[in-house]
């Protein structure tokens, strides 16, 4: 895609902002969790897809890009939308369904738009200072003991262990996971001056300073694969055998410092495999055995879009938990709630992916000279971003980081980033902007717009009246009220008909008359805020 006028240009660099403040702001508002906060990037990425829109049009040069990967992105939010009419409980599926949609919006901009090695600089680097302050918070909580999680109080599962602004520290680690081959790639092979590739260096230092104070195991894990895929892959060349031999030396021997000096990093490690303890490692098998019998029953279509949890209870054991809310296995997820059929589209559209990247890296590299390896800002950008899915999607193995909104839409933009540059493999997948393609572009979009606004707006005007009942001290008619009208807005959510009419019972079993309207009675437990704000689920690992 070609960018020909000044003001086409200046486009571009306002949908590359949208993007970056769009996950900056989800990075910053306790990962995205709650709808309200989440809503105001999710605005952004429509204004950045209606700029978008507004390129298409008054930019004659300008194409589509529509590798097959693409095809694989619509495919499923079809297949997903689809099987969300047929699901028990809609309201869990519409979230579901919403985010694969703001996921799938921020993946096809960042294609078509972050192309250009100025702008994708400039919001690459902006998301490692995002991650840089975000750990940074993280080790400051560390080295206070600090249980704040900005003004909120950290959930007691989470004790002696830091994620910056995000509520569970596992997400945390995924998204800094994402963020650190980034950081390695921009010190080693990006252009640019000493300053630039010294404060990369901290950055990635800082990360994995971050990633470690998280105690998260799949993080670490991740992390390690991370770390390994971008060594091996700069390790082909000689010339960075003897920096990276040094790098991997001194992050091994802060590996060990910090498992010496930690002693609750030594017990997460010792529990891993122990089923008497809380931080034990088979909680996710626990989880597992569960899930899989579940998909046998639902082999060819799956349970549904975000019925995981609904149908848990039917399958549990007694030593799962009531309500896990998710697999803790993002494949296995895919595989229970979308069946061999949505899978099958996930894998293809992996499948392609890897092939897709496996035939750019040729062209993205720059070759050896006498005097060494060029260094090559997209070839840093490609790298880093391989190495950094690579690690998440270990990571994924073990937790539910893509239903988390903050690291979901981080590995979109870069997954994004990455199949643009499929135009300098081949001009195969190229289309040109011809005005019915136009047209049936801007409906598509306008419609999904139509869809999501309304949908957004409604969950954040009801995540704002459970947010003001759970703030409520006392259970009383102003507390009642907030439920009703959380309820009014969105009468399919079955979290808060459970809500209300548990404190109801709750205050009828205390014998007292008419106590359903006497103030001056605190609540049992607070209430679900929302399906969305599900990073306290007690996840150990």
């Amino acid at each position: 895609m070609r960018s020909g006028s000044a003001f086409d240009k200046l486009l571009e660099r306002l949908v590359g902002g949208l993007l970056l403040f769009s996950v900056a702001w989800l990075t910053f508002w306790f990962a995205g969790v709650n709808p309200r906060e989440a809503g105001v990037a999710y605005a952004a990425i429509g204004a950045a897809a209606a700029l978008w829109l507004v390129r298409t049009w008054i930019e004659p040069s300008n194409r589509f890009l529509l590798p097959p990967v693409t095809w694989a992105v619509v495919a499923f939010f079809l297949y997903a939308a689809w099987r969300c009419h047929g699901a028990p409980v809609p309201y869990w599926a519409l979230q579901e369904v919403f985010l694969i949609a703001v996921c799938g919006l921020a993946f096809f901009i960042s294609l078509h738009n972050l192309h250009r090695q100025e702008t994708t600089g400039w919001v690459v680097n902006g998301l490692l200072v995002a991650g840089l302050m975000v750990a940074a918070y993280a080790v400051l909580q560390c080295v206070q003991n600090s249980q704040k999680v900005l003004w909120a109080t950290q959930p007691a599962v989470y004790y002696k262990r830091f994620g910056g602004t995000f509520v569970n520290p596992n997400h945390l680690a995924a998204f800094l996971t994402l963020l650190v081959p980034l950081a390695l790639s921009q010190a080693l092979l990006g252009r640019g001056g000493a300053v630039p590739r010294i404060v990369a260096g901290y950055a990635a230092l800082m990360m994995l300073g971050g990633i470690a104070v998280t105690m998260s195991r799949g993080g670490w894990l991740g992390a390690g694969t991370a770390v390994a895929t971008f060594s091996l892959w700069l390790l082909r060349r000689p010339q960075y055998r003897i920096p990276m031999a040094a790098l991997v030396a001194v992050l091994c021997l802060g590996a060990v410092t910090f498992l010496v000096q930690s002693e609750k990093a030594r017990a997460r490690i010792d529990a891993l495999t122990e089923s008497g303890k809380k931080d034990s490692g088979l909680f996710r098998a626990w989880i597992w055995k569960p899930a899989l019998r579940m998909w046998s029953d639902h082999r060819l279509l799956g349970v549904g879009p975000g019925q995981f949890d609904t149908r848990f209870p039917a399958y549990r054991t007694p030593t799962t938990p009531l309500s896990p809310q998710h697999v803790h296995n993002e494949p296995l997820e895919v595989l229970v709630e979308y069946g061999a059929v949505g899978a099958g589209i996930v894998g293809l559209g992996l499948a392609a992916f890897g092939y897709g990247l496996y035939r750019t890296s040729r062209h993205v590299e720059r070759g050896s000279s006498d005097l060494g390896l060029k260094q090559s800002n997209r070839t840093a950008f490609f790298a880093g971003g391989v190495a950094g899915l690579a690690g998440l999607g270990v990571h994924c193995f073990f937790d539910f980081n893509l239903h988390i909104p903050a690291v979901a839409v981080a590995a979109s933009v870069l997954a994004g980033i990455l199949v643009s540059n499929t135009r300098f493999a081949t001009e195969r997948f190229w289309i040109r902007a011809s005005l019915p393609l136009r047209l049936a572009a801007t409906g598509a979009l306008g419609g999904m717009l139509f869809w999501m606004v309304p949908l957004g707006w409604t969950a954040a005007r009801e995540d704002r009246h459970l947010q003001r009942a759970q703030a409520r001290p006392l259970v009383d008619d102003g507390f009642f009220e907030e439920l009703g009208k959380a309820a009014t807005l969105a009468p399919g959510n079955p979290s808060t008909a459970r809500w209300y009419g548990e404190e109801k019972r709750r205050l009828s079993w205390q014998g007292l008359p008419g106590s359903s309207r006497r103030p001056g009675w605190t609540r049992s437990t607070p209430g679900p805020v929302s399906r969305w704000a599900c990073a306290t689920s007690g996840s150990t690992t």
